[in-house]
């Protein structure tokens, strides 16, 4: 995403990757485009990089306040941290799962404490987004009395009940933000590393080819949608399909569930105690 970014505004603009790996990062912007000597200071190119650990939250605070205080605005946010650990609940020392505080939690907390940010981008008539990069259009009704998966953990279960989890979320944030869009992906089958370089992929993804895109093609589809032009793509909570469909919306999120998502992903990511819009 942040590479089709850089490539498609020529490098005139100011991205900020955020992670674990330094060396992978330095690599990535390495392949950004520069902007020639003359450009005009405001559309020089900017990239950055910013360590963090998705599983730790007092982490993901530390970064959105260095961001809040250091940015004006925010025009574009996209999230995707992700966990390929399988087995049972491996919790932190902030009582979260790890792979849900990858999934979840600190998608949350990113976008929960830049989101005003993205408003204030929004507020002058610039383009601006929010995107979850997940599986919309995969969820599941969820267990309101074991929020966090603590009593009954299956990795499958978790993947499914975090779908119900963001969209719920984000439908209170474009209730709090209604010139802001917050779209929750289902990318399909990319070919990232994570696929690519297991063992025996060399005899597999061929076979795959007609399901799968490269990250080229998804970032391009995925920008397709957050730079749309359409007004009801310009604000509101939306999944989206990996064509860069607009899908139904998710009929497990009802007002019992989203007050209870926001006030318990409020809760573990150590964020204001509010109160949901409705």
């Amino acid at each position: 995403m942040a590479e089709q970014l850089a490539h498609q505004t020529n490098g005139r603009a100011q991205i900020i990757l955020l992670g674990r790996n330094q060396a992978a990062a330095d690599r990535i912007i390495a392949s950004f485009p520069q902007t020639p000597t003359g450009t005009p200071p405001n559309e020089e190119s900017k990239y950055s990089f910013i360590r963090v650990d998705a599983t730790s939250m007092a982490q993901i605070r530390d970064v959105t306040s260095k961001l809040s205080k250091e940015l004006d605005k925010i025009n574009f946010i996209v999230v995707s941290p992700g966990s390929s650990r399988m087995g049972g609940r491996d919790e932190t020392s902030e009582g979260i799962d790890r792979t849900m505080a990858c999934g979840f939690y600190a998608r949350f907390k990113m976008i929960y404490d830049l989101a005003p940010l993205v408003e204030k981008a929004a507020e002058n008539g610039e383009q601006t987004g929010v995107m979850s990069v997940f599986a919309a259009g995969k969820s599941s009704a969820i267990d309101l009395n074991d929020l966090g998966l603590v009593k009954i953990f299956t990795m499958g279960r978790a993947y499914n009940q975090m779908v119900t989890y963001k969209d719920s979320v984000f439908e209170e944030l474009a209730a709090r933000y209604p010139k802001v869009s917050f779209n929750h992906v289902f990318p399909g089958m990319v070919t990232t590393p994570m696929i690519t370089g297991f063992t025996g992929a060399r005899f597999i993804l061929p076979f795959l080819g007609p399901f799968s895109v490269t990250p080229q093609q998804c970032a391009q589809v995925l920008w397709w949608r957050m730079w749309s032009q359409e007004s009801q793509c310009k604000s509101g909570a939306h999944q989206i399909s990996r064509y860069g469909e607009e899908l139904s919306h998710n009929r497990h999120v009802t007002p019992e569930v989203k007050k209870a998502v926001w006030e318990h992903a409020i809760k573990m990511t150590g964020g204001e105690p509010t109160s949901t819009t409705s």
